[in-house]
Order: structure tokens, then C-alpha cells, then sequence
């Protein structure tokens, strides 16, 4: 889907992108049912790191960053600039890039493939989530597409999609669900920091917010062993 740009896309209201700035990830992901996060090889580039913002996708030919610098003639207030490179190994972001996209009130970046000047960036603290780093410099011949459908860490990301990356990495919530996901995710965090100041030793909730039971999960799995055993160097039982 080469060659077009969509100027006019629907964005979240910004309350509703606020309202998701102290939500980790994992709760997130939790209230969504396991679903939404990105794949463990789309990383944080520094500790400590926050992000939350809208979805302006851009859709790169690998090796080729050309439409990212137009989209950062394109980025707003809240936009996080998502990427899709085909995890080409060029460094499809970087430094000036950053401030760019900082300047113009940029959230942030997530990178399919690899970006470059890391040390410049980790100073700058600018939200950079990506697979790799590279030297090596992208080409700017070919044109892609801004804010279509991209697929970035196995999943799919539209335009407008709320974008939260933090030290576990990026969880994508669809626009269309996003105020029902925030309403579970508020009432599951409640309910765990609930549990850390009563100190209940309970295992985290399930996604669906169910209580977990260990004598229930366990129940017809295992044979348990109360009598005393004295295992020898060969592993087996005397």
C-alpha cells in the first residue's frame, strides 16, 4: 500500500489520552485479554522510560525512510510516530529526527526495524521503542504511505490508535475500544494496589479479572507427596 498520505485522521480526545498516562502496559494488556502488546523484540532504548500518544503511522520502504521525514513534517501534539520498515537493519530514526518530532509536540517513536544515534537519543530521553540499532544510513528515493494499517511486533496498527510504552515495552489499544479498555484497566489496577497495601498473598488476577486459585488450577495435575523422601545423586528416590 505504497505511495499515499492521509492528512486527516481520527485522533483520541486528548482527556482520553491523559487518562492513560499512569496505566503500565502489562495492566493494559491484561484488560484486553492477554492481547495488544507488542512483541518482545520491540524494546525500550533507555530505563525509565513513559510514553503515551496517538498512532500517526507510517509505512516505510525497507531501507528507505524518505515518508518518515515527511511525517515529521505531519506530526502533532500527542503523535507517536509508528513505524513500519520491514525490520530492516537502517537506521530508519534518529537523533535530529527526534528533535523534530519533539519540537512539533511528538510522544515518542516505535520502530519495526532499527534507528541510530542511540547514545544522542538516550540523552535526550526522547521515547524510542524499536528491534535494533544501526549505523548504517537509509536511503530516501522510494516512497511509502503515512497513516494506514501497519503492522509493527505482530500486531496491527491503525491511525489513531492509542500507543503506551513504558520498561515492559508497547501495548496497542484500538481507538474504537479504547475507553472500555481504560475502564477495565482502572478497576483491575485498583483491585492489585488494593491487594499490595492489605499485603493479601494472593497470585496476580487473571486477565479477566478473576481471582486466581492455585488448589483450583492444580486440581488433577499433580500427585502431591507429604511423606519425607531423601533423593540421591542419581536423582531417584531411596
Amino acid at each position: 500500500m505504497y505511495g499515499h498520505i492521509y492528512y486527516n485522521i481520527e485522533r483520541p480526545a486528548p482527556a482520553l489520552l491523559a487518562a492513560f498516562a499512569d496505566i503500565p502496559t502489562a495492566t493494559l494488556s491484561d484488560a484486553m485479554g492477554r492481547h495488544g502488546a507488542l512483541a518482545s523484540s520491540i524494546r525500550p532504548l533507555y530505563h525509565d522510560i513513559r510514553m503515551v500518544g496517538c498512532a500517526l503511522t507510517v509505512l516505510c520502504f525497507p531501507g528507505d525512510n524518505l515518508m518518515t521525514h515527511k511525517a515529521l513534517q505531519m506530526v502533532g501534539t500527542g503523535d507517536v510516530l509508528v513505524i513500519d520498515d520491514g525490520d530492516y537493519d537502517t537506521g530508519c530514526f534518529g537523533h535530529r529526527s527526534a528533535l523534530t518530532a519533539r519540537m512539533r509536540g511528538g510522544a515518542g517513536v516505535v520502530a519495526s526495524g532499527s534507528i541510530r544515534d542511540a547514545a544522542a537519543l538516550r540523552q535526550e530521553r526522547f521515547p524510542v521503542f524499536c528491534r535494533s540499532t544501526s549505523p548504517r544510513a537509509p536511503q530516501k528515493n522510494t516512497p511509502g504511505s503515512i497513516n494506514v494499517p501497519v503492522q509493527v511486533g505482530g500486531i496491527v496498527v491503525a491511525p489513531g490508535d492509542i500507543v503506551v510504552g513504558d520498561d515492559d515495552g508497547v501495548v496497542i489499544v484500538p481507538r474504537a475500544m479504547a475507553a472500555a479498555v481504560l475502564e477495565k484497566a482502572r478497576q483491575r489496577d485498583a483491585k492489585e494496589r488494593e491487594q499490595g497495601v492489605t499485603g493479601t498473598p494472593e497470585l496476580p488476577l487473571d486477565p479477566s479479572g478473576a481471582a486466581l486459585s492455585l488448589d483450583r488450577l492444580l486440581a488433577g495435575k499433580v500427585i502431591e507427596h507429604h511423606e519425607f523422601h531423601s533423593w540421591g545423586v542419581t536423582g531417584r528416590v531411596k
